[in-house]
């Protein structure tokens, strides 16, 4: 077994950093086909995770299209998503370096990296955006242990256009108001939030809700401080909400996540910030997408949206949805 072990060989997020000539994604792409094998070896009489054949989609609904099929092996836990500059930008989940990545659509291949001076993640889980800034949300809570959550705040100007970066970030902390004390310590939380959008100098966060599959949506101004949040609406999501974004225009919101290990979006029309209401919702399962571990989502201003997913069964990779014509009304 430590002869397996020293066999799998991470990615050196310094090296690549400091010297990304000197990085070869394509030897490190090695790692998930080298433990596949391993447990295959090992575990030749299991049926893994008991995934069961993937489900062919109904007619005419729309599909998930692969458009970049391996992701660079430093974003496998790829973990939130914006579109800025013309490019897909992504951050790595819980004990990942502090670090913002900026992705080649037609390699896949990280070609910038900024890194957040000061930060530390906790568990980063998302990514949002306004004219002027970036927001990284350290604001996963799987178990409902952490009683303050923190938000980056990067200046767009401060990151180069091409070339790596160290730059500093205003800080947003924040607490839910509305948190159950002495909570059983290994019990799921409803105070995860991986899924969040920002606009009108305010950020709109999700939750991500382990007992009752919904989401409550609490907002937060975006200036540096300290706040304490109440929810101000709940949609029942049928489902846990990993990914959030707002297109450029206002016009629609969308949701992205997964239930039972089949992943879902809902596209959300005509969100009203005064009273948190929605002219229309559309929900799209792909159950032919079994198992894909949708993290991020991200809208063009044209509605081209792109999802992320990071790497289970499926590899690390990004694709494009075209939106349609199937409904399921949100409940």
């Amino acid at each position: 077994m430590k002869i397996l072990i020293s066999l799998i060989k991470w990615p050196d997020y310094w090296t690549w950093i400091n010297h990304p000539q000197m990085y070869d994604v394509k030897q490190e792409r090695s790692f998930s086909g080298l433990l596949l094998i391993v447990l295959l070896i090992l575990l030749p009489g299991c049926n893994i995770a008991g995934k069961p054949k993937n489900k062919p989609a109904p007619a005419n609904t729309p599909r998930l299209v692969i458009h970049t099929e391996y992701l660079d092996e430093i974003v496998l836990e790829n973990s939130g998503l914006i579109w800025y500059r013309d490019k897909l930008w992504t951050i790595n989940d819980s004990g990942g370096d502090p670090v913002l990545f900026s992705i080649d659509m037609r390699t896949g291949k990280c070609i910038q990296a900024i890194y957040i001076e000061g930060a530390y993640n906790r568990d980063w889980e998302e990514l949002a955006q306004d004219e002027d800034f970036i927001y990284i949300l350290d604001t996963g809570n799987n178990y409902g242990r952490r009683d303050e959550l923190t938000v980056y705040k990067v200046t767009k100007d401060s990151i180069p256009v091409a070339g790596n970066a160290r730059v500093n970030a205003d800080i947003i902390r924040y607490r839910y108001g509305d948190m159950e004390k002495n909570r059983g310590y290994f019990t799921r939380s409803p105070y995860d939030c991986e899924a969040a959008f920002a606009l009108h100098d305010s950020l709109y966060l999700f939750t991500k809700d382990w007992e009752n599959r919904q989401t409550d949506l609490y907002t937060c101004s975006a200036s540096p401080g300290t706040y304490t949040l109440w929810p101000v609406a709940t949609f029942e999501a049928d489902g846990l909400v990993t990914g959030a974004d707002i297109s450029p225009d206002s016009s629609l919101v969308m949701l992205v996540g997964y239930k039972d290990y089949v992943p879902f979006v809902w596209e959300i029309r005509g969100f009203n910030f005064s009273d948190y209401s929605m002219e229309s919702t559309k929900r799209i399962d792909f159950p032919e997408k079994y198992d894909l571990q949708t993290e991020g989502i991200a809208i063009q201003a044209d509605e081209r949206i792109y999802v992320s997913c990071e790497m289970s069964s499926w590899p690390a990779s990004v694709y494009t949805l075209n939106l349609g014509d199937h409904v399921r009304r949100m409940p």
